[in-house]
């Protein structure tokens, strides 16, 4: 391989656009990118169809300029995060999975996701998330982890780990060495995470290594500072935290970074100067992800610094060789480089995955609080109101149409004083008032509306993390679905009519 080729193998890279267009080819077939990564919002997910073509054409022709195949890429989470969201099963994510507490359940929901993902020559997905969300006000992780508990989320993220891969699709551990004890988001700045050693090796590392023991032939970093482990830098650009993944973990495989347009790593230092570190840090994968601001043609910009810093010795020909070596044996055990490999890809739905993601949302229903009958009460038949966020009225909607003795009412999403005044007027005699939750202990305007309804009357209904609960001691009710994908509105609707009784605990 050249230099040129090995350079272009270290970088993954967003594109715009739904077809093979003039950048993206010469993306594919002269910088020789060892992957790209799929985005709804930059226009390249229009249909399962049209994805599976694009994936088809994007593997042609990095094969015909080079024999070098792609990774392909998309961050499919479940609950959240879905790139995807029509002509794939959708399922109610990391937490609802935990809720139900079933590995096996986990390991099924990653089979159907894979089994999808590959029939669409989508090889990588950027999941599960293992990060141990122990921090009520984390603002980007939440209901994308499977729990506060560290043994739960190993358990269940390395069933997902096996399964993703037993279907020929790259599962990818997240966000090493942990993002969940965080309340700062990383796409808008570093994230400070001030705990022991001892803390971490109890709480933040078990499910990596597990995911490690399991297999899992990604890791990708997290940009955050943790102190108790390098003082000065995020842990993507840590050699001493990326090195203790390899030498005290055992990881022999890919570390690919976050993407690196994240605000996290821009404070201090450029995207290149950043990307030069986390590469000689120990990441073997460098990740352009289509963060707010940047544009496709800055990867042109980018791959000549990365080749000026190999050809100036910034970057050591030994560094640079042992990451594209591993890239090319993960590619290799992929079998991206069988004889007359010519990709055509044929979109297939799971025949299993509708009674798949319909059990994970009706098992992962948790009855939190039931003080004083409120359930039962609400089921009488008498007509009650449901206070919804108007931006999200589409999962309103839906709910209300199952529950035929409920009242919708629309309230802005960060209601002020006047907005707030005016529901409570609407719901004065209303005995019980049902209130969609959506992370609502992150949002001042909505809490204050659930808190002054009447805490004794309110029935909260959860539609993301159960977070709120701690801090409205006096709820009386309180139902956690973790998503409001159609799944499980149909199955909180069930708990809510009595059809069907919660079983989920709270992860």
């Amino acid at each position: 391989m050249t230099l040129e080729e090995k350079v272009g193998q270290i970088m993954m890279v967003f594109f715009e656009g739904s077809s093979l267009s003039e950048n993206l080819q010469k993306f594919v077939a002269e910088l020789k990118v060892g992957g790209v990564i799929l985005y709804s919002s930059r226009g390249n997910i229009e249909s399962v169809r049209q994805v599976a073509e694009l994936n088809g054409a994007m593997q042609r022709t990095a094969l015909a300029a080079s024999s070098l195949p792609l990774f392909i890429a998309v961050d499919q989470e479940g609950g959240l995060v879905n790139r995807i969201s029509e002509g794939v099963t959708l399922f109610p994510g990391n937490m609802a999975l935990g809720a139900t507490g079933d590995p096996s359940l986990a390991g099924r929901v990653a089979s159907v996701m894979g089994e999808e993902l590959a029939s669409l020559g989508i090889n990588v997905d950027f999941a599960p998330s293992v990060d141990v969300n122990n921090n009520p006000l984390n603002p980007i992780i939440g209901v994308r982890s499977f729990g506060s508990d560290p043994q739960l989320v190993a358990r269940l993220g390395s069933a997902m780990i096996s399964s993703f891969m037993e279907k020929g699709v790259f599962p990818a551990a997240k966000h090493f060495p942990g993002h969940g004890d965080t309340a700062v988001d990383s796409h808008t700045g570093l994230p400070l995470i001030p705990v022991s050693r001892e803390r971490l090796e109890r709480v933040e590392f078990p499910p990596f290594r597990a995911a490690i023991d399991a297999g899992v032939p990604l890791v990708m970093t997290a940009h955050v500072l943790v102190p108790s482990l390098d003082e000065k830098n995020p842990a993507t650009l840590s050699p001493s935290i990326l090195g203790m993944l390899r030498s005290e973990m055992g990881f022999s495989g890919l570390i690919i970074t976050d993407s690196m347009g994240m605000a996290a790593l821009k404070k201090e230092r450029t995207m290149e100067e950043a990307a030069i570190e986390a590469f000689n840090a120990g990441a073997d994968i460098l990740l352009f992800g289509a963060d707010k601001g940047h544009e496709e043609t800055e990867h042109f910009g980018m791959y000549s610094a990365l080749l000026d810093a190999c050809r100036t010795g910034e970057i050591s020909t030994n560094r640079l060789d042992e990451s594209v070596g591993r890239i090319l044996v993960a590619k290799s055990s992929l079998g991206l480089f069988q004889k007359d490999w010519r990709p055509e890809y044929v979109p297939r739905l799971s025949p299993e995955g509708s009674a798949v993601a319909r059990e994970a949302a009706l098992r992962s229903i948790t009855v939190a609080r039931n003080r004083n009958e409120t359930l039962e009460t609400v089921r009488d038949g008498k007509k009650r109101p449901l206070l919804w966020p108007k931006e999200r009225i589409a999962a309103g909607k839906a709910l209300a149409a199952l529950l035929p003795w409920i009242d919708l009412v629309e309230v802005p999403e960060k209601p002020n004083e006047k907005d707030i005044s005016e529901v409570l007027h609407l719901v004065t005699d209303a005995d019980r008032v049902l209130i969609a939750d959506y992370d609502s202990q992150r949002n001042p305007g909505w809490f204050e509306l659930v808190r002054r309804a009447g805490e004794d009357r309110v029935l909260l209904l959860s539609l993301r993390t159960p977070y709120a609960l701690l801090s409205l001691p006096s709820v009386s009710g309180s139902v956690i679905s973790y998503s409001d994908n159609l799944p499980s509105l149909k199955s909180l609707a069930d708990v809510l009519n009595g059809k069907a009784s919660a079983e989920g605990t709270l992860p």
